[in-house]
């Protein structure tokens, strides 16, 4: 057939061909026909174009930053796509309304500044100097030509500039600090009774008129959406690692070309004391557990025992029985930050606060062990490991080419790719658009399972490029469409749904009663306590920290009037589980400025000036935000 077209393309006729196929490439590009188009646009500010590609790049440093700063204590599953994804992009939004401000404010960062700044950046250093070929390989590998690189360096610090020109600016006066530190560390003294739901309606059981009434009022609770089931076959280095030779001579090889990279590392004996604090904590917060942190070290110093202390006051489940014990730590098993502190100490050193994404620590070392070379014997198996992704790595593109080929050959199955590359076909649970498990928790997997090619034309997917080097192809094999099941099939569902919510408005009623009552003077805690078949919980004096009553119960105590002399505030609160909780204020007992010494007093007038400069920076943000047109196009 081609030879034919060829014999007859001829004269006019080819060239009235070639003027058909040139118009549209003239006039729309090649875009038109490869299907590259525009780039697909996450947000604009004021028309500026966020790209997706620049999303997707963002996340996955800040996934590689999350990997080296949390060390071992890395899970991916803590760290949802949709959320980074959400954070990443609020995050370039905010970048991109500062540096409009910024430019506006005329603020620059030199070139001598920018060169400064890259050659103190310690990835691109080896043995204290500036190493180019570290730089150049760096930069590479985050997808950045040198001069892109420089240019988001030079805007860092142009930010940098700009916000510290503001948070450093703000300052804490003396009545300030007095202020702050009579409130923080302001106790009350507190008496509460809970009323139980599940009690009060332990003789109440549902109709069946009631039970499909409350069913058709909240069907939206029992919708299901549109979900699939797929199946799947997935490379990644440890797939493809565990089909590579080992030779001794090989292992050798490798080991005489990397032995730097094998030497035993240094070893500490840490433990510490935590401070729990949420990586996305205010300034207010942060402010708190600081203050805790450093009434921590000050005790150590009076001479207190670390072991009792950590007992006693640290957030950290896992250690706090064993006195905050962490054990022997080598570089890589923690976030970057405490172990820059961790490995600065000397034996026996105490640290000052150290801020982690978990909260702020106290550190101590108790043993050092020094590091070196280790011989091949003693660490093969670690060679080993390194050969097998080494060699991994190199076929995995090479793997992934055929599988995207076979997938592609073969549309409709995943077996003659299975069988040809010796991979497993897995098989998923049901998912919807938010993602799978595992690797199907990538927006990427959705977005392809969720595709007409895949879902309703039946074809296999595109090749999947996921993070840590993981590509999948995928196929469609159930799918669902929205749903309300059936009243029968959620019956018991409802029912439990049905009596929680009963349980928590009997609690309520009840509770908001006995509040009325008490604040009308009509009865006292006890009284109500004994109506309600409850029991009155006094812990006394209790801090705005304080895990002696629940956390709600405790923050609605220091949300009350103080009380007048010889009364008492009331106030009621819905707990977890659906309960309520009726509580009185009977006295107050405000923090004392005057017991800080002056190094104390200079800390907390930093730290809220700190926070005031925070808070400042964000109203900033939030202004200049306001003030510009941003419009947010991906989901």
């Amino acid at each position: 057939m081609l030879l034919e077209i060829r014999e007859k393309a001829q004269g006019w006729i080819a060239w009235l061909i070639v003027a058909f196929i040139s118009i549209p490439f003239a006039l729309w590009g090649i875009q038109s026909y490869l299907g590259v188009g525009e780039e697909p646009v996450a947000a604009t500010v004021d028309g500026e174009e966020i790209t997706q590609r620049e999303v997707d790049r963002q996340v996955r440093l800040l996934r590689d930053r999350l990997r080296v700063e949390l060390g071992g204590a890395y899970r991916p599953e803590l760290f949802p796509e949709a959320a980074l994804r959400r954070q990443v992009l609020e995050q370039l939004i905010n970048q991109e309304v500062l540096q409009r401000a910024a430019d506006a404010w005329n603020l620059r960062a030199g070139d001598e500044l920018v060169r400064a700044a890259i050659r103190s950046i310690p990835a691109f250093q080896r043995n204290g100097r500036f190493d180019v070929e570290a730089y150049n390989i760096a930069v590479r590998n985050q997808g950045l030509s040198q001069r892109a690189f420089e240019e988001s360096i030079r805007l860092e610090l142009v930010l940098d500039q700009l916000q510290r020109g503001v948070t450093d600016s703000a300052i804490a006066t003396d009545l300030e600090v007095n202020e702050y530190i009579r409130l923080r560390d302001q106790k009350r003294r507190v008496s509460w009774l809970r009323m139980d739901g599940r009690r009060l309606i332990a003789d109440y059981t549902p109709t069946d008129e009631e039970l499909k009434a409350y069913y058709d009022e909240h069907k939206a609770r029992w919708r299901i959406p549109e979900r699939v089931k797929v199946e799947y076959l997935l490379l990644d280095p440890e797939t493809v690692g565990a089909e590579v030779e080992v030779t001794e001579e090989a292992l050798k090889d490798y080991w005489a070309q990397h032995k730097d990279e094998f030497q035993v590392p240094e070893e500490r004996k840490v433990r510490h004391i935590l401070v729990a604090l949420p990586e996305n904590a205010d300034a207010e917060q942060e402010t708190q557990a600081r203050a805790r942190a450093d009434a921590i070290v000050e005790r150590l110093k009076a001479g207190e025992d670390f072991s009792d202390l950590a007992r006693e006051l640290s957030d950290d489940p896992g250690s706090r029985e064993q006195g905050g014990e962490l054990g022997w730590l080598s570089e890589g098993m923690m976030p970057k930050t405490f172990e820059a502190v961790a490995f600065a100490l000397d034996e026996g050193e105490v640290s000052r606060p150290v801020r982690t994404p978990f909260g702020f620590h106290v550190v101590q070392v108790t043993g050092i062990k020094s590091g070196g070379e280790g011989d091949f014997e003693s660490l093969r198996h670690r060679v080993e490991a390194a050969y097998r992704r080494h060699r991994a790595e190199e076929r995995l593109f090479d793997k992934a080419e055929q599988l995207a080929d076979l997938a592609y050959e073969h549309p409709d199955e995943l077996e003659t790719a299975a069988e040809a590359l010796g991979l497993e076909i897995r098989r998923s649970d049901w998912f919807d658009r938010n993602g799978g498990e595992g690797p199907l928790a990538s927006p990427k997997v959705a977005a392809a399972a969720f595709s007409q090619d895949v879902l309703e034309e039946g074809h296999n997917s595109e090749l999947i490029e996921l993070d840590e080097d993981q590509v999948l192809v995928l196929r469609v094999v159930e799918h669902e469409m929205e749903q309300v099941p059936p009243f029968e099939a959620v019956e018991a569902e409802v029912r439990k749904a049905l009596l929680a919510d009963k349980a928590a408005e009997r609690a309520r009623e009840r509770g908001e009663s006995l509040v009325a009552r008490l604040a009308a003077g009509e009865l006292d805690l006890d009284r109500a306590a004994q109506e309600s078949g409850s029991k009155v919980i006094s812990p006394g004096m209790i801090g705005r920290r304080s895990t002696e009553a629940p956390m709600p119960v405790v923050e609605k105590a220091f949300a009350l009037p103080r009380p007048a002399e010889g009364h008492v505030s009331v106030g009621g609160v819905e707990l977890p589980g659906g309960d309520y909780a009726v509580l009185v204020v009977s006295g107050v007992e405000d923090g004392d400025p005057s017991a800080l010494d002056d190094e104390a007093r200079r800390n907390e007038a930093r730290n809220l000036a700190r926070a005031k400069g925070q808070a400042q920076f964000g109203f900033l943000v939030r202004d200049l935000r306001a003030a510009a047109e941003v419009e947010v196009t991906a989901e």
